[in-house]
């Protein structure tokens, strides 16, 4: 009995010390995907990273998010200098990353590791899919900036309906989908049929109008509906694909589409309300008057919250947000470049629902 004994411990220990010297970095941070934190598993990993209660080391540069229900890890969130959440500020994650990325990449090089990627509306923001993984990079600027952060999570990649040949085109497929749109807002409108007479009369003002068909041609064509011919200005960000538009803002310098970093990214619109080389009084009376219209434009009783953020920039000037969950956002937001270029305008978080 002496020998099948000692061959059990054997087993047993072998088992136990290749569990306990799993490295969890690299491709096998994606383990933690999915894993319950009341499982033997789950406790190697937390002190394999020294995680806390909250499930985070901002020494070591990383954050679980569990699902309060299951208990089963939902996301895990690297981080690049300088990232703060909840107050907390992270340090620069040093260990290696899930299929070779660096915290150093920019985003050609990410295309060439990961494919095409999709920028998330609102946000310099990247979300690439690897398989069933999504992971979306964050960058202090798309042009010219550090990744921030890098989250993961498993999310199968969206594929579009497929068209039957020899019933539609490429073209016709484009008026099918927004024709699918179009119907589809008619089931549920942009605004409750109940009231939807007396919202479309209080919308006088044609500053409000304006806006507001902001995200009424991102809902029906994703902007494709206001988009013109390409601009040959300089601009702000040297964003490289710009477009033109139907649209006309009042208090407006200029608006533009723009799709950034690839001409196939999705499309994203700006309106530029100010510009100088140096910042003077100017500044402060424009963003106080279009703070002003945008109070009376946009009011609580209408369903639109405003809020202040704390403007890195500038202390005196605060990025001002009105959100509405039936909409998105508009940020009133002042911005300076490294080369001491000012500029006053509105951006927006756009709702795809």
């Amino acid at each position: 009995m002496k020998p099948k004994f000692y061959f059990l411990v054997f087993i047993s220990l072998l088992l136990t010390t290749s569990f306990a010297t799993i490295d969890y970095t690299g491709d096998n941070l994606l383990l933690l995907l999915a894993t319950s934190t009341t499982s033997k598993e789950f406790k190697t990993i937390k002190e394999f990273w020294l995680l806390d209660k909250n499930l985070q080391n901002e020494y070591g540069g990383i954050k679980l998010s569990a699902n309060s229900i299951t208990g089963k890890i939902e996301s895990v969130l690297i981080t690049g200098e300088n990232f703060q959440l909840s107050g907390t500020k992270f340090l620069k994650c040093s260990s290696p990353l899930p299929f070779n990325i660096l915290l150093s990449d920019d985003t050609s090089a990410l295309r060439i590791k990961l494919g095409d990627a999709q920028k998330l509306i609102g946000r310099n923001t990247m979300k690439y899919y690897v398989s069933d993984i999504a992971i979306e990079i964050a960058y202090t600027d798309l042009r010219n900036g550090k990744i921030s952060s890098v989250k993961f999570y498993k999310e199968i990649k969206p594929t579009p309906k497929p068209v039957v040949v020899g019933q539609a085109t490429s073209n016709s497929a484009v008026k099918i989908k927004l024709e699918e749109r179009r119907i589809a807002l008619e089931q549920k409108t942009f605004i409750p049929s109940e009231v939807k007479a007396e919202k479309v009369e209080s919308v006088s003002s044609p500053f409000k109008k304006a806006l507001l068909n902001v995200f009424k041609s991102y809902k029906e064509s994703n902007f494709y509906s206001i988009k013109n011919g390409l601009r040959n200005s300089n601009n702000f960000w040297n964003y490289q694909f710009t477009y033109t538009t139907k649209l006309k803002i009042p208090g407006e310098k200029f608006n533009m589409l723009y799709s950034f970093p690839f001409t196939t990214s999705p499309l994203d619109f700006v309106s530029v309300i100010k510009e100088g080389d140096n910042y003077d009084a100017s500044f402060l009376a424009t963003y106080k008057e279009l703070e002003k219209k945008l109070m009376q434009n946009f009011p609580d009783s209408e369903g639109w919250t405003s809020a202040c953020i704390p403007n890195k920039e500038s202390k005196a000037l605060s990025d001002l947000e009105f959100s509405n969950d039936k909409y998105g956002s508009i940020i009133l937001d002042y911005s300076v470049t490294p080369k001491g270029k000012h500029i006053l305008y509105l951006r927006f978080l756009l709702y795809s629902n």
